[in-house]
């Protein structure tokens, strides 16, 4: 199935601001999407990019 990238670009936006310590409820209301959502979105960059992908602590600061 073919994707928007745009989209694409968007949902990984999003779960690199949640997997370097962003709220997800805060997340969820400033995108106006589901936490769930958002989790499955982390959940996709995790299984693309790899956990080498997610910030480290010191990244992070």
């Amino acid at each position: 199935m073919k994707t928007n990238t745009l989209y694409d670009e968007q949902r990984i936006k999003v779960a690199q601001e949640a997997l370097s310590g962003t709220k997800i409820s805060f997340l969820a209301r400033k995108y106006s999407v589901s936490p769930r959502t958002i989790r499955s979105w982390v959940k996709m960059y995790k299984e693309r990019f790899g956990d080498e992908a997610v910030p480290s602590v010191s990244q992070r600061i």
